[in-house]
């Protein structure tokens, strides 16, 4: 063994494994608030000003004043911000009498914003200014040992630095204030190790700077890698310090200043892992070092950092390589927020969200605009995200004085989680870049430092570019937004080669954007090989539920963005993005078989677990109860696919027997998952392989009386038995139905969703039982072909023609929605699609009750009852008249009575020209827009529908109760 304490200064060299079984010295924490919103301690408080100010009284810590009733709740750049809004609050503790001789530091992990602090009636130290940040002082020569301590802090609202102000409080954001993250104690000895950097690659090499606080000459480190487990993973190694004292900067050895700028001498300890798990977002495989600060043979503290080997690069005018393969970053912006705390959180939430972007098959996060909590990212190391951490600046950056201090006390906390990637430096024009080259004074990494929006450092990041213009971006063309000329235009000063990855893009808002139009935009970036993927705006609807109302309040429109809801309710657009960024893609064949593309970039797809079912989906006529799995099992692979390879053919799954073609013969589908090595699903496709028969030809016992028709001069009248069906003479339309003197209001259809029609011609004869109703007419609309059957069916076949370009087309009919109760169907679901957001649904039987829900704007019900539904093939409205079941024909859609939207002055693009029905039946549907974006700009899925001439289609109708 080669001893550690005949190691030339700063030099590293080995030291037996297993050396660290003896007790050491570790860092104590004791917590003066809660640690989370869900565990809180009360302390005294006091707000200057607002609702609930000028007396004395508890408040919960964690958590934001404002949240909690008092003082002002404001909105970015709201009139009523309350600039002078201070928060006072007052707390007593006792400090363990152990702790005596140790060095203790106080610690707030997140204040908003100015803060200043007293323990005992003495200050801590200067104000801290930042309210993303974590900050610590010295109150080792302050705090009384075991006795009562009292800690006193006056928190300003407002920065007394403007360019604070301007990076974090004039911000597209809820403003809040307080105490919102935990305070605590640590105590520490006297000399101890302050912090580490990490620098571990995939080949196992291993470079760490240890940074000692009042280290002596003579001391030294080891280190042991171990597993989470505590196993040791290689050998042990250690260096000799020298003289840690040298070159020290006022304010490391006890001053209150920890977080002033520069760097603190480091060792540099190197070590080698042979054939370490690496670490990715699809394999996340953790180690932890241990790290002693030794004096003599005595261990005077140890300190333990978890991190992961991996090696990420960019290679310019290429893309993004993790390990040596080539990442595609499928990644979502995401704020910190909950809607009944604010940016107090938990870490219930943090696994909640992260769960939630892997479950819609996303691999990177975007911190939005500040640095998160430590605990979101200690998750995102230990189940798998890509993460760019963002220095706050939404539109203006930090004065450098202020940013340095601020970038160091970032980086510094975050500098070892695998999971980042990148450093971000504020965001839309407010990044500053006398900055950037103070994160790589604290990153022995050397992450690049992005600017988002902006072209810098070898990335094109710009956001929201049209669909024309992204592609020009993808081609690695320095395409950008001006905005001083408000155009995008490419940057004709500099070359080509750019890497793509638009840090935001595809601008949710309401039920806009987000899903709808990203099929084309991520067809479109995968085909050129210098786009990187990108990041949707944003995760959640940011809607606070304000104390004062207990309503939720999205602030207009601008917090309604998110693909799910305040509290995670899983939108439209989740699913057409689960689906589209699913890493397995499977494919039916002709014969039988099934195509696998694997577009992992690190999980072979053998280590796959593929199972299918043979399902059968219900007739309106039959029982629920029915039994819906016929068969399943496991699929196999023929070849042997690896990552590299991509493809593989699955043997082919029995597709069960077609069964009796009677009335009853239901729909079989063949459902495909596919799991991937952990045991998430990441896909599930279902393949029709026999067409159910929707006549509804056994609803009632058998009639024999013919039909009877009976004219008036304005109407003619149509029965059958107990049901009768009035016709209008001057328009043809269906406007009064009759079941045993029950009336239903399906009326006033069909009429066109687009084009006109004059009738001219109306007749109607007997067809052995049946009665026949013909209409004729000028315009679009050309024939329309009434059948009343005996047993009461009604059977409706329509012919029109379109040409030009249309918002919808097909044909509608009028119900009053204050009499619909619920719906069910059998098609694709539970969500409704629009023309540039298709994907997402799953071909079954779905049901749900009414609801009035406008996405992110009210009602907050989900899935949204009203809309349109594609490939439906039976629906049944349950109604106050009774019950309304409606099979199409040759009709890819279906509109269930007509969705609202927002305002006008609130919607932006998120809406689409629907036309107003209570069923429609329809050949094509709009597209809708994003938030600053017109669907047209969106892709081929976002442009009108363009009329291909003559169009059919065929509804059958049964009105009241459905008999097995």
């Amino acid at each position: 063994m080669i001893s550690p304490l005949r190691l030339p200064s700063l030099v590293v060299g080995l030291v037996m494994a297993g050396s660290f079984t003896a007790p050491a010295t570790e860092t104590q924490r004791f917590y003066l608030s809660g640690r989370d919103k869900d565990n809180t301690v009360p302390w005294r408080f006091f707000c200057t000003s607002g609702a609930n100010s000028g007396v004395w009284t508890n408040l919960p810590v964690p958590s934001h004043w404002d949240m909690q009733g008092f003082g002002t709740l404001t909105y970015k750049k709201d009139a009523t911000n309350a600039w002078n809004e201070r928060g006072l609050y007052e707390h007593d503790f006792a400090v363990p009498a152990d702790w005596t001789g140790k060095r203790v530091f106080l610690v707030f992990e997140g204040v908003m914003t100015d803060t200043s602090a007293k323990l005992n009636g003495e200050s801590v130290g200067p104000t801290h200014q930042g309210g993303f940040y974590r900050f610590k002082y010295e109150v080792t020569k302050l705090v009384k040992f075991g006795a009562t301590n009292r800690l006193e802090v006056d928190v300003a609202r407002h920065s007394a630095n403007e360019s604070v102000n301007l990076a974090e409080r004039l911000a597209d954001y809820w403003v809040f204030a307080g105490i919102y993250r935990p305070v605590y104690l640590e105590a520490v000895p006297q000399s101890f190790i302050e912090r580490v950097a990490i620098d571990a690659r995939a080949d196992g090499s291993f470079a760490m700077d240890v940074f000692a606080n009042r280290a002596a000459e003579g001391d030294f480190v080891e280190a042991q890698v171990l597993t989470l487990e505590g196993k040791a993973v290689g050998e042990a190694f250690a260096g000799k310090g020298g003289d840690w004292s040298a070159g020290l900067r006022p304010g490391t050895n006890g001053d209150n200043d920890t977080n002033a700028p520069g760097r603190r001498p480091a060792l540099r300890l190197n070590a080698r892992v042979p054939s370490p798990l690496q670490w990715t977002a699809e394999t996340p495989n953790l180690y932890q070092v241990e790290v002693r600060l030794k004096r003599g043979g005595d261990t005077i503290h140890v300190h333990r950092e978890r991190f992961g080997f991996r090696t990420f690069e960019v290679r310019d005018g290429d893309g993004l390589y993790l390990n040596g393969r080539k990442i595609i970053l499928k990644g979502v912006n995401r704020h910190s927020f909950w809607p009944d705390s604010g940016r107090c959180l938990s870490g219930a939430v943090h696994r909640l969200d992260i769960e939630t972007i892997k479950a819609m098959n996303g691999n990177a996060v975007r911190m939005a605009h500040y640095p998160p909590d430590k605990e979101f990212l200690d998750l995102c190391d230990a189940l798998g995200l890509y993460v760019l951490n963002e220095l706050a600046g939404w539109h203006n950056h930090y004065d450098t004085p202020t940013g340095t201090r601020l970038v160091e006390a970032m980086v510094t906390r975050d500098v070892n989680h695998p999971s980042i990637l990148f450093w971000n430096n504020g965001n839309e024009g407010g990044s500053n870049p006398e900055l950037d080259k103070v994160f790589h004074q604290f990153d022995p990494q050397r992450r690049r430092v992005l600017h988002p929006w902006a072209l810098h450092a070898g990335i094109n990041t710009a956001h929201y570019l049209m669909f024309t213009n992204a592609e020009v971006a993808a081609r690695g063309a320095p395409m950008y937004w001006h905005p001083k000329d408000k155009v995008e235009k490419v940057d004709t000063n500099l070359p080509n080669g750019w890497i793509y990855l638009p840090t935001e893009f595809m601008h949710g808002l309401y039920d806009g954007g987000a899903g709808a139009g990203l099929a084309d935009y991520w067809s479109m970036m995968l085909r050129h090989s210098n786009c990187a993927g990108g990041f949707i705006w944003v995760f959640a609807d940011e809607a606070v539920k304000r104390p004062d109302t207990g309503e939720l309040d999205s602030a207009g429109n601008q917090a309604p963005d998110g693909i799910v809801g305040p509290y995670r309710e899983r939108e439209g657009s989740f699913y057409a993005i689960q689906q589209l960024w699913s890493p397995i893609q499977v494919r039916r064949e002709t014969d039988g078989t099934f195509t696998v593309e694997n577009q992992h970039s690190f999980t072979d797809v053998r280590e796959c677990r593929f199972t299918w079912e043979l399902r059968s989906l219900p007739h309106p006529l039959g029982r629920r109860s029915q039994k819906e799995v016929l068969e399943g099992g496991h699929l196999e692979f023929e070849g042997s696919p690896t990552p590299d390879g991509g493809r593989a053919r699955l043997v082919a799954a029995p597709a069960g027997s077609p069964g009796p073609k009677e009335f009853l013969a239901a729909e079989r589908v063949l459902v495909v998952a596919a799991q991937n090595p952990a045991g998430r699903e990441v896909g599930r496709w279902t393949f029709p392989v026999q067409s159910g028969r929707y006549d509804l030809s056994g609803t009632r016992s058998k009639r024999v009386a013919p039909v009877q028709a009976s004219a008036t001069r304005n109407a003619l009248r149509v029965r059958a038995g107990q049901q009768a069906f009035t016709f209008d003479k001057s328009s043809g339309h269906l406007v009064r139905v009759e079941v045993g003197g029950q009336g239903f209001s399906l009326t006033n259809g069909p009429r066109l969703a687009a084009g006109s029609a004059k009738l001219v011609g109306f007749q109607h004869q007997r067809e052995g039982f049946d009665q026949v109703v013909r209409t004729t007419h000028e315009g679009a609309l050309k024939t329309v072909v009434w059948r009343v059957m005996p047993d009461g069916r009604l059977h409706c076949h329509f012919t029109y023609t379109a040409t030009g370009t249309n918002d919808a087309l097909g044909v509608l009919f009028d119900y009053p929605e204050q009499f619909v109760r619920r719906k069910r169907w059998l098609g694709e679901g539970p969500y409704r699609v629009w023309k540039n957001r298709l994907g997402g649904g799953t071909l079954g039987v779905w049901e749900n009750d009414y609801n009035n829900t406008i996405t992110g704007h009210s009602g907050w019900v989900y899935p949204e009852f009203k809309g349109c539904f594609a490939n439906v093939r039976w629906l049944q409205l349950e109604t106050i008249e009774g019950l309304i079941t409606v099979v199409p024909e040759n009709l890819p859609f279906v509109q269930v009575l007509t969705p609202e939207f927002p305002p006008t002055n609130l919607v932006g693009h998120a809406c689409a020209n629907l036309p107003k029905a209570g069923l429609g039946f329809l050949h094509a549907i709009p597209p809708i827009g994003s938030k600053f974006k017109p669907a047209s700009t969106t892709g081929p899925q976002g442009q009108p529908n363009l009329g291909q001439g003559e169009y059919s289609g065929t509804v059958n109708f049964h009105f009241g109760k459905l008999l097995d």
